[in-house]
């Protein structure tokens, strides 16, 4: 993977921080419960979640591709990794099949079987390239739909 700076490989692990979020202003219906599941994900936008549990975030001015992970099973994040910081606008994420689906503003890109090599990620490969590369109404979102594709 092409990295920037060493900012792509950093991962965050232990206990996060309490939320500094206002959630007690919020007013949820009876039996319902609102909590932090992961902080410090710069400009969260679009998730993704794989078949392991690893919740991938795009981000819509960060430039930033995000790997989340809940390694003890209690609904908050023990592992954050900054996937990637060379790309533009990932803003769309979409997994399928153990590959996970990225969409900048003037590409898409996949990531193969990629909740295997969250440590050492791969060069993406480019499925298509051809979009324009204006940034205005360039976020894309992507998704799966029931016929399986794209």
């Amino acid at each position: 993977m092409a990295k920037e700076s060493d900012e792509a490989s950093e991962t965050v692990t232990g206990e996060q921080n309490p939320s500094k979020l206002p959630l007690d202003r919020l007013n949820l219906p009876e039996g319902f419960h609102i909590d932090t599941f992961a902080e410090g994900v710069e400009n969260a936008r679009s998730m993704a979640l794989g078949d392991d549990g690893t919740l991938f975030v795009g981000t819509r001015r960060a430039d930033k591709l995000y790997a989340i992970r809940d390694l003890d099973g209690d609904y908050k994040a023990d592992e954050i990794i900054v996937l990637d910081t060379t790309l533009k606008v990932p803003n769309g994420v979409a997994f399928r099949n153990g590959d996970l689906y990225v969409a900048e503003v003037n590409r898409l890109l996949r990531y193969p079987d990629i909740e295997s090599n969250l440590e050492s990620v791969p060069e993406p490969e480019v499925v298509y390239d051809d979009y324009p590369t204006e940034f205005h109404h360039g976020w894309k979102y992507i998704a799966f739909g029931p016929d399986d594709k794209l």
